[in-house]
């Protein structure tokens, strides 16, 4: 079995360190140490979708929480890769909001958010698509049989829904970001008019 070093010995206490952080800047009250946390998470999310994507290989636990624990969902080829993708997004998301707080950008990340929405719909809808691609693929046990297949049909409908969900929303994110003028006039239309939202 592929096994990653770093995801299975060092991860969980790199972890516990950033968790650490976060809690001791929650308490304290400093931002900025919270946001060091988060980075040290976004680290660790990234170098899980990494290594998925390079070994093609993802496994989830389930069930009891524990780092030991047998019951899991396991992944390969394809389907961990995009499981990988999912984790190297949601780790550059946390990395990108601990560098605003860090560097006190706030307000210019969200003037430009207001501006430009795609830059967050698109990276949301993504995150959406691989997760949705990631549970219809399936994992090996619900590969192994033809009555596997049947038996998790309910799980894979649930993931074809979240799936036209996904795409929906990164189209629109993407629409946003090279057709800004269009996506305007749409919002524009589907609100009442003088609405304080509206693009102006």
């Amino acid at each position: 079995m592929k096994t990653n070093q770093f995801k299975s010995f060092l991860l969980p206490g790199f972890g516990l360190l950033a968790i650490g952080f976060v809690a001791a800047g929650n308490y304290l009250v400093w931002p900025k140490l919270q946001a060091l946390g988060a980075a040290m998470l976004g680290v660790g999310l990234l170098s899980i979708g990494i290594d998925s994507i390079r070994l093609r290989y993802f496994d989830m636990k389930v069930g009891e929480w524990s780092w030991h624990s047998s019951s899991r969902f396991v992944f390969r080829g394809t389907g961990a890769a995009f499981w990988g993708l999912l984790f190297v997004a949601m780790g550059l998301g946390t990395l990108a909001i601990a560098g605003i707080v860090i560097f006190e950008l706030g307000p210019a990340a969200e003037k430009l958010i207001m501006a430009r929405p795609g830059i967050l719909i698109a990276p949301l809808g993504f995150i959406f698509l691989c997760t949705a691609i990631g549970w219809l693929w399936g994992d090996e046990q619900m590969n192994a049989s033809v009555l596997m297949f049947v038996v998790t049909l309910p799980h894979r409908i649930g993931a074809v829904v979240t799936l036209i969900f996904a795409l929906a929303v990164f189209g629109l994110g993407v629409f946003e970001l090279l057709q800004p003028e269009a996506f305007d006039d749409l919002v524009r239309s589907l609100r009442p008019p003088n609405h304080p939202m509206l693009p102006k």
